[in-house]
């Protein structure tokens, strides 16, 4: 090989090293491309930079991995140029391989790098131009690199030690971060990834339904009354007691008693299972509540009843604790055709002021301040989802329960009167 060849080599190599290493620093800044995006269109160009935005760690990988590739072969034929062609021109050796790694380090590393964290949205658009023909080498350079490297964990890394520890929540919690930074994620979905890291402090006391809207019976009730009571519950579960609530006999599920043409009702009660209120619900839902089809009952420190808590319960609540707040406007949802979706919270001042309509104007309903009060003062009772009540001005049907509290419902305007709206 000639000088004049492997100089050109070196230079275009370099190059190459200079855009890679440009890159590098380009996708550590991946969130500053928004508008390049726009402007890109959706070309091949604007997908590949769709896919770094994305998920700019997995792209690094690949930039590394040539970066090293290009190292290697610049370290093999600068030695071959220091003590090959140069040395017989009388270079001296030292000196030569100095002025080569400067340059090298200087040009191909340090100088791209400043400029790409100076400008890295055009730093990328660029080098994605330049290098995505390359992809059909880089990529298998990739896999057969990730491909090695795990055979030779498997081969000399002992079997006792894990190769990836699990993540810490002070390190997931950082990526979070992280990602809100890059704004890959915003304020409200980083929001609702830190509720639900705080899950793990929920205690089975935070999602129980509580005594007081239970459904109990005594097992001394007449088979009228049982009949009754099975009959009319509102939620799923019938707890049956002895002389006292606290002395809880067992669990009926009214749904199975239904189906089987409600037969005499200790046939279908099953053993009530406890776990103390202070349980955390993750621990609950592992170890308590493999299924739907039998409940847990929670214990005061006394031994007495406190709650009881189902699967469909710690759903509820997990989603509710989970979903951040939007804040008063969103407890008022216009559905269009007259149809609203409320929150089990709106006041109805709220609602007289936002719809001009007045829920309470006809009925009895002094001291309640929410239409949720509203609806359970008007039914009597916990309503399940589906259920609802027709007032002078409006229907309204019960979307959502949650703890047995109503947290969403749908309000359904009547049209107004023919002489009443001539009359506006």
């Amino acid at each position: 090989m000639s000088l004049l060849v492997a100089f050109l080599i070196y230079v275009a190599l370099l190059l190459l090293l200079a855009v890679i290493s440009a890159a590098e620093t380009a996708i550590h800044s991946a969130r500053d491309v928004e508008a390049q995006l726009l402007a890109a269109g959706e070309g091949a160009v604007a997908r590949r930079l769709r896919a770094i935005t994305a998920n700019p760690f997995a792209q690094l990988h690949h930039t590394l991995v040539l970066s090293s590739a290009l190292n290697l072969a610049l370290a093999a034929l600068g030695l071959w140029l220091v003590t090959g062609p140069l040395h017989a021109l009388g270079w001296n050796v030292w000196l030569t391989a100095s002025v080569i790694f400067l340059a090298t380090v200087l040009l191909g590393d340090m100088a791209p790098k400043f400029f790409a964290a100076r400008n890295p949205s055009v730093v990328l658009l660029g080098s994605l131009r330049l290098l995505h023909p390359l992809r059909n080498v880089i990529d298998p350079l990739a896999s057969l690199v990730d491909r090695t490297t795990d055979v030779l964990l498997q081969r000399f890394v002992t079997r006792h030690i894990k190769t990836r520890m699990p993540v810490t929540r002070d390190e997931f919690e950082t990526l979070v971060e992280m990602r809100q930074e890059q704004g890959l994620l915003d304020s409200n979905e980083s929001a609702m990834i830190h509720e639900a890291l705080d899950i793990e402090a929920l205690t089975v006391r935070d999602c129980m339904i509580p005594r007081v809207d239970l459904a109990l019976m005594s097992s001394e009730d007449t088979p009228q009354k049982t009949t009754a009571i099975l009959e009319k519950s509102a939620g799923r579960f019938v707890i049956v007691y002895g002389e006292t609530p606290d002395s809880v006999e067992g669990v009926i599920d009214t749904s199975a008693w239904k189906l089987a043409n409600r037969p005499e009702w200790r046939t279908l009660m099953h053993a009530p299972a406890f776990v103390p209120e202070t349980m955390p619900v993750l621990e609950a839902l592992e170890h308590h509540l493999q299924n739907d089809q039998q409940p847990v009952l929670i214990a005061d420190e006394y031994g007495g009843l406190e709650g009881m808590i189902t699967r469909r319960e710690i759903a509820d609540w997990l989603l509710y604790e989970a979903a951040p707040w939007h804040g008063e406007s969103s407890e008022i949802r216009d559905l269009g055709a007259g149809r609203y979706l409320l929150d089990g919270g709106t006041r109805l001042d709220h609602l007289r002021e936002e719809l001009g309509i007045d829920l309470n104007l006809d009925l009895d309903v002094s001291g309640i301040d929410t239409i949720g009060g509203l609806v359970f003062n008007q039914l009597g009772h916990v309503p399940k989802p589906g259920e609802r009540i027709s007032l002078d001005n409006a229907d309204i049907k019960v979307r959502r329960i949650v703890r047995a509290r109503i947290q969403e419902l749908e309000l359904r305007l009547k049209p107004k009167p023919a002489d009443e709206s001539s009359d506006h």
